[in-house]
Formats: structure tokens, C-alpha cells, sequence
């Protein structure tokens, strides 16, 4: 019996361990039937807010959930990061929202709305 629950607790705490390291506040993926190309140097993909008149191939997406303590400088070199290793040359940003996640109850002052932010952007490749 006392077998029974060191093995259910060591299994329950194996998941949350699973659980807590497969949270990932940042990801890629590519568009299929896309060309594949070699990952280019984060310090060469351009952060834009509007497409570019050059002509360009729309290869993947790129998102990330920045937390508070996250500053401007990290959250830009993760987006050129993950946006290099698709090949890249530019990442078009196309959403900067909050949005509202859910509300945490507090004895003492009630009900709070907690809001998250996400940011997303098109990788981009120029035709050369």
C-alpha cells in the first residue's frame, strides 16, 4: 500500500515536471507548402510594422507572450531569433495586442481582470 502511493506521487510530480517545462511563451511554425530556406543571422532580420514594397515570400508566423519583466530589447531579439532560424530577412509585425485572459479573486479587493500580450509577426523572405 505504502508502495502504491510513493509510486502515484513520484508519477504525479513527473507530469507537473513534464507540464511546467513544455510552456514555451514564444514559437514559430512554417506555412506549408512554402520553400524551405537556411536560417540567416538574427542580427540581419528587420523588424518592420508595414509590408514591404519589395516583392517577398510570406515563409512562417512568429509569436511570443512577453511577460512584465520582459524589456524591449529581449522581446525584439527573440522575434529576430526565431524569425532567423525560419531564413528570414524580415519579420512583418502584424499584431501587438492585450487580451484578456481570464480574473483572479482577491479577498481584499475582489475580483481583478488579468490581461496578457501577445505579439505576432509574418517572417519574410525577399525574392532575390
Amino acid at each position: 500500500m505504502n508502495a502504491k502511493r510513493i509510486s502515484i506521487l513520484a508519477l504525479a510530480a513527473l507530469l507537473a515536471g513534464i507540464t511546467i517545462s513544455c510552456y514555451r511563451p514564444y514559437g514559430y511554425h512554417f506555412y506549408p507548402d512554402r520553400p524551405r530556406f537556411e536560417p540567416t543571422h538574427p542580427a540581419d532580420v528587420d523588424l518592420l510594422r508595414r509590408e514591404p514594397r519589395r516583392e517577398h515570400i510570406r515563409i512562417g508566423e512568429v509569436w511570443i507572450r512577453p511577460s512584465r519583466r520582459m524589456d524591449r530589447y529581449r522581446v525584439e531579439g527573440i522575434l529576430r531569433e526565431k524569425a532567423a532560424y525560419l531564413g528570414a530577412d524580415a519579420l512583418v509585425i502584424v499584431a501587438d495586442r492585450y487580451s484578456r485572459d481570464g480574473v483572479v479573486y482577491n479577498y481584499w479587493s475582489g475580483p481583478r481582470r488579468v490581461y496578457r500580450r501577445q505579439i505576432v509577426g509574418i517572417a519574410i523572405r525577399y525574392r532575390r
